[in-house]
């Protein structure tokens, strides 16, 4: 079948109009919902360069249904009373015809994506342009909608302006989303350098005195930019176009360092002294290690994986697999789960078109960010979390263990 202006082809010229930049943009992100991974739309074969220009995919679940798109941060494009927001939450629906653009059903698509408004910050419809009438531009501009007008597989332009409006509580699916994006996709494929003395040590080079770049390379790593990366991952510095400061966080960072040295030269001069000290960071410096911890603890993927252990533990699962994580991690929130776990390339292998996970597939090691079994494992180990590190060895993912050094809730009996 010869599809003109199918769903798929919509809405990934509709997302291309928006987020034209979204590869390299720090502060964008968008994931496409799950029913766009099936290989056919109506009889008609998706090709596999529209399935990735789709892709990252994650199930999208909201109080109004399931968007077929949810984006954050400020679209290319102009948007109403865009200085309420600096991050916008979008929401688009796509509506297409397999052979007929002027039968796309766009009053339809107009009253999907208004329904999300209490939950996002900007909602669109994007549909083939022929079906676009002066009736369905009224109605989104007094709904707050925005249109999107597709002419063909690559040309798109925005017909009427979205509003940004108010959003209530978040979804657990906002959540994630908007997680990966202000995080500036730092986990995307490596979680930045494995030992949490290296994001502890740049929030001490940025309040020490000097260049923080010679500061960092000389008394802590020359990886400077993944400690750096990481400090901002882990909310100790926040990243401004004026430059880097400190977060509260980082702030208790820096008169901890006072504290137990007396001044940042001298603590950065004791991070000096662990440069390439493989002993685990609990038995080196304890005090530090304990901090860390308490740094770690506030990420939300840190307390996902810890409550994905808890839950697999009390079921008697002592030494879990990285498997038996992902999928109790997915089973308590799933779209941060697959955000964390697995890598974007591999998302329409381990998601079903209905939002499941596929099982069968997570015996693959290569659908996992090596982020999450390397760095970020052996950080957590460090901290004392984790009884063991992690390992960049793909042989071994799925047999490295993932125990917690001390389980609060009672298992029922060994696995």
């Amino acid at each position: 079948m010869v599809a003109s202006l199918a769903e798929p082809t919509v809405l990934a010229a509709a997302k291309d109009t928006l987020y034209p930049d979204i590869e390299t943009s720090p502060d964008q992100y968008a994931v496409t919902e799950t029913q766009f991974t099936q290989s056919t739309w109506g009889g008609w074969t998706i090709p596999q360069a529209l399935r990735e220009r789709l892709a990252p995919y994650n199930t999208i679940r909201l109080a109004a249904g399931e968007p077929d798109l949810l984006g954050v941060g400020m679209p290319a494009t102009k948007v109403l009373n865009g200085d309420a927001a600096t991050t916008p939450v979008t929401v688009i629906e796509a509506k297409g015809h397999n052979s007929d653009p002027a039968a796309a059903d766009v009053a339809r698509g107009i009253a999907q994506a208004h329904n999300h408004l209490p939950e996002v910050n900007l909602g669109y419809v994007a549909a083939p342009a022929p079906s676009i009438t002066d009736t369905a531009r009224a109605q989104a501009r007094n709904l707050n909608v925005g249109v999107i007008a597709v002419e063909d597989t690559d040309s798109a332009r925005v017909v009427e302006p979205a509003r940004v409006t108010g959003a209530g509580e978040f979804s657990t699916t906002i959540d994630a989303v908007r997680l990966q994006a202000t995080t500036h996709r730092l986990t995307d494929g490596s979680f930045p350098v494995n030992h949490p003395k290296n994001y502890l040590g740049y929030a001490l080079a940025l309040a020490a005195d000097g260049d923080t770049d010679t500061v960092y390379a000389d008394n802590v790593i020359n990886a400077i930019s993944g400690g750096r990366r990481g400090a901002i991952l882990l909310n100790l510095v926040n990243d401004q176009p004026n430059g880097d400061s400190l977060t509260h966080l980082g702030a208790e960072v820096v008169r901890f360092g006072h504290d137990q040295h007396g001044s940042v030269t001298a603590a950065l001069a004791e991070f000096d002294t662990w440069t390439g000290r493989s002993t685990r960071f609990t038995e080196l410096a304890p005090r530090w290690a304990q901090l860390a911890r308490s740094v770690a603890i506030q990420y939300e993927p840190t307390r996902l994986i810890i409550s994905a252990l808890e839950r697999l533990h009390q079921s008697g699962t002592r030494d879990a697999t990285l498997a038996d994580v992902a999928l109790e991690a997915a089973r308590i929130n799933q779209p941060l789960a697959v955000e964390v776990f697995f890598t974007q390339h591999r998302r329409d292998d381990v998601l079903t078109a209905d939002g499941d996970i596929n099982e069968a597939v997570l015996t693959d090691p290569t659908v996992y960010k090596s982020g999450i079994h390397f760095q970020f494992k052996y950080q957590l180990y460090h901290v004392g979390i984790l009884t063991t590190g992690g390992t960049d060895d793909k042989k071994t993912v799925l047999s490295n263990t993932w125990r917690l050094e001390q389980a609060v809730g009672s298992a029922s009996g060994p696995r």
